[in-house]
């Protein structure tokens, strides 16, 4: 055999491979599942979980926030800052728990 023949069956190997497992990857894709339906189901009902408990973490960010000025100014751990709302409790869990600063309703006096 030739070099180029050689070298255009290696090529023609390689290709039918690359379509295997690209075949395979298709047929064992999550998108033909027959159970898809219940996974979908289950992923909104955590999406909408996950919602209420972001409005209880958006309360208790502003809490913390307005409590220690220095913190919602941080350019990290503030509102504005790459963890969003999660800076907030980000910041007490490295930090502000060792300095002694409270996290959520504690120390809070009821309102009257």
């Amino acid at each position: 055999m030739t070099g180029v023949l050689m070298r255009k069956l290696a090529i023609a190997v390689l290709l039918l491979v690359g379509y295997a497992a690209y075949a395979k990857g298709a047929l064992t894709s999550a998108l033909l599942d027959p159970a898809r339906p219940e996974h979908v189901a289950a992923a909104n009902q955590a999406v909408r979980q996950a919602g209420q408990d972001n409005e209880a973490e958006h309360r208790l960010a502003e809490l913390y926030w307005q409590r220690y000025p220095d913190v919602a100014a941080n350019a990290i751990y503030g509102p504005k800052g790459p963890h969003g709302i999660f800076g907030a409790r980000e910041h007490y869990q490295r930090h502000g728990r060792h300095e002694g600063r409270v996290w959520g309703l504690e120390g809070m006096s009821p309102q009257r």
